[in-house]
C-alpha cells in the first residue's frame, strides 16, 4: 500500500514537471476523495500549526478552490470530456498537495538559509509554477495544446483573484 501511495505522489511530481498528465493516474472516485482529504488536511495544518493564514482563512481558500474546480469542470464539460473530470480533479488536488508541502516547507526552512526577501521570492516562484502545471493538466484533460490549458488556468487564477477581492473586506472587518 505504501508503495502505491509513493508511486501516486511520484506521478504527481512528474505532472508538476510537465512529464505526465491526469491520464497517468487511476480513474477512481475513492482516490479523488482521499486526495481531496489530504488537500484539506494540508490546508488545516497550515492554519493550525504554521499560521500562514494571517490575512486569510481556510474557508475562503476552500471557496476559491471550489470556484476554480467549478470553472475547470465547465471547461472540461464544454470540450466534451466530462468522463475525465475525476482524474482531472485528482491530478489538480494531488499536485496542489505537493505544492503546498513544498511552499510550507520553504516558508519554514528558507528563512534560515537566505534573506527574507530571497525566501519570499523563492516561495512566489514556486507558487507561480502552479499555473503552468494546472494548464498542463487541463490541456491533457481536454486534448488540446498546452497554451490553451495555460490560458484557461490563467483565466481561473484571475477569476479567483477577483473573488478574493470580494472576500478581502470581509476578512479585514473580521480581524
Amino acid at each position: 500500500m505504501i508503495s502505491s501511495v509513493l508511486t501516486l505522489f511520484k506521478t504527481f511530481g512528474e505532472m508538476i514537471l510537465l512529464r505526465k498528465g491526469p491520464d497517468d493516474i487511476p480513474h477512481s472516485t475513492f482516490l479523488l476523495v482521499v486526495v481531496a482529504f489530504l488537500w484539506f488536511m494540508v490546508g488545516l495544518f497550515a492554519v493550525v500549526l504554521i499560521e500562514t493564514y494571517k490575512n486569510s482563512s481556510l474557508l475562503i481558500d476552500l471557496a476559491l478552490a471550489i470556484s476554480g474546480l467549478a470553472i475547470y469542470a465547465a471547461v472540461v464539460s464544454a470540450f466534451g470530456r466530462r468522463e475525465r473530470l475525476t482524474r482531472c480533479f485528482t491530478a489538480l488536488l494531488g499536485c496542489s498537495v505537493l505544492f503546498s508541502i513544498v511552499l510550507y516547507s520553504g516558508r519554514l526552512v528558507l528563512p534560515m538559509m537566505v534573506t527574507e526577501k530571497e525566501s519570499e521570492l523563492a516561495v512566489q516562484l514556486i507558487w507561480l509554477w502552479s499555473i503552468p502545471v494546472e494548464g498542463h493538466i487541463i490541456a491533457r484533460t481536454i486534448d488540446r495544446q498546452w497554451a490553451i490549458g495555460f490560458l484557461v488556468a490563467l483565466a481561473v487564477l484571475i477569476g479567483q483573484l477577483q473573488l478574493y477581492a470580494v472576500f478581502k473586506p470581509l476578512l479585514d472587518s473580521a480581524t
